[in-house]
């Protein structure tokens, strides 16, 4: 499905999943190379950009995380810019560029600021939506990050294993989206540079900016996942290692208690087994052993 924007000095094309009609249409209007339209279809899967003589081709890699399936996955953008022409083209629902083209198609002021100046202006603006709806994914990461910590610290370390096993999967996928595209940007900065001109070097700065905050946070939740799983582990083991401890005292306990009462229980004659009192002879004895036991273990910090 193709849409068009006629803007004050830039037309945007947005295409979402292109067919063969598409790229026709890209090829009679634009006269863009074969190889770069065969790119458009079917999906890859390598960031790249690339400088032709009169547009730039790139290919961006968006990270979406999905509520239904708790995990993070990605959505290909690819981007042509001509000299007066952007042309976005993906298979899937991308919030971020969906909100600025529906702004610049409903508001006339939106239309003007974005797409008032130059094909590169407009470029900045995408990609500066694009990463800046990543930044409010990764606040979402830190509040889940936060609600581990809490329940670990809360006696919920159990139910935290499951929590911490799907954020570290996020967070792997997110950085694995997000991590081959520095070097992506980069060339934008070098080619957007000599295809644009050198006032666009701030904007193309200023991507690269936003870029470097989302994977430096990225970088941060990874190292914070990992602790966070090794002090929920050494908090489970502590916890085990209690329970074991307790259980083996009542063993310890239980073992002498066990034999006296298998030894009066045999059928011979033991010390006070005529006797009437017998009985509450060997549970008192019993009781005395218990005690003394309980305090041994006591005054050795045991329990």
């Amino acid at each position: 499905m193709k849409k068009a924007i006629k803007g004050p000095k830039v037309t945007w094309v947005d295409i979402q999943n292109p067919n063969p009609h598409d790229i026709e249409y890209l090829k009679e209007k634009f006269d863009f190379h074969p190889l770069v339209l065969g790119e458009l279809m079917p999906p890859g899967h390598r960031p790249k950009v690339e400088h032709h003589d009169d547009y730039l081709f790139m290919v961006l890699y968006y990270p979406l995380y999905s509520q239904d399936k708790k995990e993070t996955r990605s959505r290909e953008l690819d981007i042509i810019v001509t000299k007066n022409a952007v042309i976005t083209s993906h298979y899937r629902f991308i919030q971020p560029l969906k909100s600025l083209f529906d702004s610049c198609n409903m508001y006339e002021e939106s239309a003007k600021q974005y797409m008032g100046e130059s094909s590169g202006h407009l470029l900045y603006y995408i990609l500066s939506f694009f990463w800046k709806n990543c930044l409010a994914e990764l606040e979402e990461i830190d509040n889940q990050l936060m609600d581990i910590e809490r329940g670990m610290f809360s006696g919920k370390e159990k139910e935290m294993v499951s929590e911490i096993s799907l954020v570290k999967t996020d967070i792997i996928n997110f950085w694995r989206i997000i991590e081959p595209q520095s070097e992506i940007l980069n060339s934008l900065m070098a080619e957007g540079t000599k295809f644009f001109g050198e006032n666009l070097v701030p904007y193309l700065s200023d991507i690269l900016g936003t870029y470097g905050i989302a994977w430096n946070e990225i970088k941060t939740y990874k190292e914070t996942i990992l602790a966070l799983e090794d002090t929920n582990q050494s908090l489970l083991s502590t916890k085990t290692n209690e329970t074991i401890k307790v259980l083996t005292v009542f063993s310890v306990v239980m073992m002498p208690l066990t034999l006296i009462a298998s030894i009066w229980g045999m059928n011979v004659m033991v010390p006070s087994s005529e006797s009437p009192f017998g009985f509450w002879k060997i549970v008192g004895g019993m009781a005395v052993l218990l005690i003394t036991m309980f305090i041994f273990f006591h005054n050795k910090k045991w329990i």
